[in-house]
């Protein structure tokens, strides 16, 4: 029997697994197919200023997160060699309009009060930051903490990080429903009838964290979400930093590549891409910033984002003695990452977790089966 079980293996069930093996815990991580959640999809844009329209417990989770990616990206870089694309390289929000610059301005407000690093700015100063930007940017915000990471590279680091610290994976196990003997999670029951038990149970399950019995979850607590996402590969770089726009966000990489997402699609499990995604993010893209019409079309993808009603994940423990919940991310997951690991353990090992886990937990109105 292990100390713990995972069921899943995205960036919160590797980052949990991975917290708890440093602490001294053994620990087996069960996954369904490897590349199918949302983790290797992910654009990777680390942006909780980005997006967040007023203070409250889902912005400050966010920016607790982003402040321990430094340490965490150390950390794995020491024990993997690999780098995961970590940039600090700030984000602009723009507008189009000047109805939609005034609507960052009111949205963003609430930011420099708490001390966040941001800046209005007209046309003009947007441009100076990000020359290809078209004429029709009206302003928008400079956000200079923001940055951004590769999460198929984070993903791999944290599983490798994960395995040399003793953590075991096993691939093709997809689990039926929680173990649970006298109110207790005691492990997982899979498929083939097979179980893994554990003294503790992690239910880091993304999109189909619903679908496993036995959780206390509601079959429709959680819902994918289809994200499509375009990549364009330009000669040389375009964009230097995150660019959020209208119809799209922008996100670049050292070797020039940008990523264009992401559609929002209540699809069911479907991972497809479609051809009107693509003429709309790529319609968007070329808006936004003119020069990428000349970049060659590179890969496209979708991937299934866990999404709970209230677009707050589920994290802490439930009724159900000794299972924690790591899941529903939404579109935050790989941003959540470091601080979902740094709760999963702290609840584990019986420490103080590092927030409040009250509005985000599973027996909020809902979630409860």
């Amino acid at each position: 029997m292990s100390d713990v079980v995972v069921i899943g293996a995205g960036v919160a069930g590797c980052a949990s697994a991975l917290s708890l093996a440093r602490r001294g815990l053994s620990v087996r991580v069960l996954e369904r197919n490897p590349g199918e959640g949302a983790s290797w999809a992910a654009a990777g844009i680390l942006g909780p200023q980005l997006e967040a329209a007023g203070d409250g417990p889902m912005a400050r989770l966010c920016l607790a997160s982003r402040a321990l990616y430094p340490e965490l990206v150390a950390s794995l870089a020491e024990a993997t060699g690999i780098d995961v694309g970590y940039r600090r390289c700030g984000a602009l929000r723009v507008a189009l309009s000047a109805a939609g610059r005034e609507e960052i301005a009111r949205e963003i407000a609430w930011q420099k009060a708490a001390g966040l690093a941001m800046e209005l700015c007209d046309g003009d100063a947007a441009r100076a930051r990000a020359p290809a930007l078209c004429a029709e940017v009206t302003g928008g915000a400079w956000f200079a903490d923001e940055a951004r990471i590769d999460p198929p590279s984070l993903l791999r680091a944290l599983r490798i990080a994960a395995e040399r610290a003793g953590v075991q994976f096993r691939s093709g196990a997809a689990v039926r429903r929680v173990l649970v003997e006298r109110a207790r999670a005691v492990g997982a029951l899979l498929e083939d009838g097979s179980r893994v038990e554990a003294r503790w149970t992690v239910l880091a399950a993304g999109s189909w964290s619903s679908l496993i019995e036995a959780s206390g979850l509601a079959p429709q607590a959680v819902r994918p979400v289809r994200g499509q996402i375009v990549e364009l590969t330009p000669a040389s770089p375009v964009l230097s930093q995150v660019v959020f726009g209208p119809g799209c966000y922008l996100s670049p990489r050292d070797d020039g590549r940008v990523l264009v997402g992401a559609t929002m699609e209540f699809a069911g499990y479907v991972p497809a891409v479609t051809s009107g995604a693509v003429r709309d993010l790529l319609t968007a893209a070329l808006r936004l910033v003119p020069a990428l019409g000349e970049a060659p079309l590179g890969r496209t993808w979708a991937g299934l984002r866990p999404h709970p009603r209230d677009e707050l994940p589920i994290l802490g423990e439930g009724e159900i003695a000794n299972l924690v919940f790591a899941t529903g991310h939404f579109r935050n997951g790989v941003l959540l990452a470091p601080v979902t690991g740094k709760i999963v353990a702290a609840l584990i090992t019986g420490e103080e977790p590092p927030l409040d886990l009250a509005p985000f937990s599973a027996g909020r109105p809902g979630l409860a089966a």
